[in-house]
């Protein structure tokens, strides 16, 4: 299973790649042999308007013969928009390999 990750600030961490990678791979690793790539987008809303920034994250992941499927989240710290974003992928991978099969 292939990961990408994708950043709006170029200065992201080797230890936050990390944990993005080790989420996915906690999450989707049961269906890895049925994943060709997921892809992971974490983009910042640092608007004048609010004292702290949102964090949006985005995973895409490819299933092998099927559409891929995307999902989305908004959390106020970068580590829970990814966990809760994880947690949401595995439930849609879960539920399209099941009325696959």
């Amino acid at each position: 299973m292939w990961v990408d990750v994708f950043s709006s600030h170029s200065d992201i961490t080797e230890a936050e790649d990390n944990h993005v990678d080790a989420q996915i791979r906690l999450m989707l690793g049961r269906y890895a042999g049925q994943i060709d790539k997921v892809e992971v987008y974490l983009l910042t809303d640092e608007d004048m308007v609010q004292a702290s920034p949102q964090y949006h994250c985005t995973i895409r992941v490819g299933l092998k013969g099927f559409q891929a499927i995307e999902v989305k989240e908004v959390a106020g710290k970068a580590s829970d928009a990814i966990d809760a974003c994880a947690h949401r992928a595995k439930r849609y991978v879960k539920r399209a390999l099941r009325f696959a099969g």
